[in-house]
């Protein structure tokens, strides 16, 4: 049986660390430890991840809560709050996002386990992750991120590879500029060309992809088989 693969966002290193050993004690696997926003979605991009355990506060530009949010517009993944608060602001705020556990510190190990497990079971993620079939003989195989035509492997760049998995996970749907923006360069500055040159290759490398530009508004990925 395949390990579940787990996400964990932390900023304070004894935290996660000891997160890690008990997680790893138990037969699971920590895939990477993120301290800030923007590593996390890296991770998600490179990575296969089952769970995400995010501290609610964390350093960077958005918090745990705005990171989960954020993950979850693409990603089909459980999360469960760590936090040293449970007021009803913290809660109201982290019930923007669908999280499957809230664990608040300090905690036992035996809790952290517990939500663990009852995350994995309501996901049910000892099952077969499908790939996704896309138009024109192109296969996305979503639990290696890897785009095949004909069973042969398409070689993209990291950006491109990020920039096609949210095409495809918001199939069909208009994914604004301002998202793109946010998910590929984080908080970093960037230009409007950098999108325009960044679709200009991948277009190249997929042409037979309909990836359609909505002037001013953001970009569509054109799915016709009806079954994804």
């Amino acid at each position: 049986m395949k390990k579940i693969n787990i996400l964990i966002i932390e900023d304070t290193t004894l935290t996660a660390q000891k997160m890690k050993r008990t997680l790893e004690w138990a037969g699971y696997h920590v895939v990477a430890i993120a301290s800030r926003s923007e590593t996390a979605l890296e991770a998600m991009f490179k990575e296969h991840i089952d769970i995400i355990i995010a501290d609610i506060n964390i350093k960077g530009e958005l918090n745990g809560i705005e990171t989960a949010k954020l993950i979850q517009k693409n990603f089909n993944v459980p999360v469960i709050f760590l936090t040293s608060y449970h007021d009803d602001t913290t809660l109201a705020e982290a019930s923007s996002v669908n999280f499957t556990g809230y664990i608040v510190k300090p905690y036992l190990d035996a809790h952290l386990l517990r939500e663990v497990k009852l995350a994995s079971l309501r996901f049910g993620l000892n099952n077969k992750i499908e790939a996704i079939k896309l138009d024109n003989d192109y296969i996305y195989d979503i639990q290696n991120k890897v785009l095949l035509k004909n069973n042969k492997e398409i070689t993209l760049t990291k950006k491109e590879e990020q920039f096609l998995y949210i095409l495809i996970q918001n199939k069909n749907s208009v994914i604004s500029n301002e998202y793109v923006d946010l998910t590929l360069w984080h908080d970093n500055a960037t230009y409007d060309e950098n999108r325009r040159q960044l679709l200009f290759r991948l277009r190249k490398k997929v042409p037979e992809l309909d990836i359609q530009t909505i002037k001013g508004v953001g970009y569509t990925l054109k799915i016709n088989t009806p079954d994804i």
